[in-house]
């Protein structure tokens, strides 16, 4: 198989990955990692089991009805669930933008210190505007592929570099 196949058939699930594990995640997971070690492991094991079950869940309930989960819902449990659910997520939408935009500014900082967390988040902010206002999306797309693999890669450097305790981390899953 050449690499190319390989990315092809590899790189979707890539890009699924990570919108499920971002810097944020990274951060919390060594954050805990470095504070318990691997006792809590097993959280990673039931996260991912119940991420998955979801995931498959909602893949499933499109592809069966050709409605999205909110369509269900609307259609099932009614209006009031969709005003309710339409507040939820310009609120979670507002939250979840600022995370993200101090997130992009912390890591930034790090990288660039000569900038403040504040000025790297709009730095950010503004460049997603321009993407999307111009509709260069496919750029985008071809940038995050590249900066998913290079966070895989990273990740699975840092693990062969630190030399975790095997063993530990199996029972610490029993």
């Amino acid at each position: 198989m050449t690499p190319r196949r390989l990315f092809m058939i590899v790189g979707p699930g890539l890009a699924i990955a990570a919108t499920g594990v971002g810097a944020g995640d990274l951060m919390s997971a060594l954050i805990a990692g470095a504070r318990h070690g691997t006792a809590l492991i097993w959280i990673i094991a039931i996260g991912a089991v119940l991420k998955f079950t979801l995931n498959e869940g909602v893949a499933r309930w499109q592809l069966a009805t050709g409605q999205t989960l909110i369509e269900g819902w609307t259609d099932h449990i009614g209006r009031p669930l969709l005003v309710y659910f339409t507040a939820y997520l310009g609120i979670w939408g507002v939250i979840v933008a600022a995370g993200l935009m101090s997130a992009c500014g912390v890591a930034a900082h790090a990288v660039l210190p000569q900038l403040s967390i504040g000025t790297w988040s709009v730095i950010h902010s503004l460049v997603g505007l321009v993407l999307v206002w111009f509709g260069r999306y496919e750029l985008f797309e071809r940038m995050m592929k590249l900066l998913i693999l290079l966070m895989v890669l990273t990740l699975l450097g840092s693990v062969i570099l630190l030399r975790p305790d095997w063993g530990s981390a199996i029972g610490s899953l029993l």
